[in-house]
């Protein structure tokens, strides 16, 4: 603990490229959640539009923080630096089908994570080097930390029920998580489906499963209809691909 404490101290801060990087995606995921709420009753009022552009803008920058800051947190403790790169196709995409759509269908995939191999920090880890199997696991932590603070707003939800912004972070998270996770470069899912196809698709057919269940149902379900995918798609894949 004590070394993992040193090497957040020493490595976990943004360089310039990776902060503009970052405030390219805010903006971009906040437009594209915002691009469905520009006045009721469709009708585009600017200062209606500017409020939920800027709530967006919170939203995004607390989920794409909480995201790779796990990410990063991990990643040194197994000796790698994390740096987020940013992903054009993943933003294009994102803005037209936002556009098209009107705001109904949100492709959250901004960009992904580029890791540096420390050496000095790896001497004595099993199977030394820039391995899979780490880096896998490190692209994965991303999403999980976005489901945990899905998580969160459904929790509050219970508490505020009929509140639209807490409703709005939860499905932002959910999707966040998702589109992450494919199996795309430099997207995270990439990192674990390269490290163990039988993890990636456990991990994306219980997440994705997971994700639709805590939206409509409670924690406790969701969690058993994440488990319950996830194993379903695990073992069809080896009876069918790996056998």
């Amino acid at each position: 603990m004590h070394n993992l404490s040193y090497q957040i101290k020493k490595y976990f801060s943004f360089n310039e490229a990776e902060l503009r990087a970052l405030g390219i995606s805010i903006l971009v995921m906040a437009f594209i959640y915002s691009s469905a709420k520009g006045g009721p009753e469709d009708v585009f009022v600017a200062t209606y539009w500017v409020k939920n552009f800027l709530i967006a803008v919170v939203i995004s920058t607390l989920s794409l923080f909480v995201h790779q800051t796990a990410q990063r947190v991990l990643g040194l403790s197994v000796g790698f630096r994390v740096e987020y790169r940013l992903w054009l196709y993943g933003i294009l995409i994102g803005l037209v089908v936002a556009i098209i759509s009107k705001g109904a269908i949100w492709f959250l995939a901004p960009g992904g994570i580029l890791v540096y191999h420390m050496a000095g920090h790896r001497i004595g880890s099993f199977r030394y080097g820039l391995n899979y199997w780490p880096l896998g696991i490190t692209g994965l932590v991303g999403p999980l930390a976005n489901i945990a603070l899905a998580l969160v707003f459904k929790l509050l939800l219970v508490v505020s029920p009929e509140n639209i912004v807490l409703l709005d972070a939860l499905k932002f998270n959910l999707y966040f998580a998702v589109f992450s996770m494919l199996p795309v470069p430099p997207l995270d899912g990439s990192h674990l489906f390269f490290a163990s196809r039988m993890t990636y698709i456990f991990a994306f057919c219980a997440m994705t499963a997971g994700a639709i269940a805590m939206f409509f149902l409670g924690i406790f379900v969701s969690l058993l209809i994440a488990i319950a995918v996830g194993a379903g798609c695990w073992f069809a894949y080896y009876w069918f691909y790996e056998v």
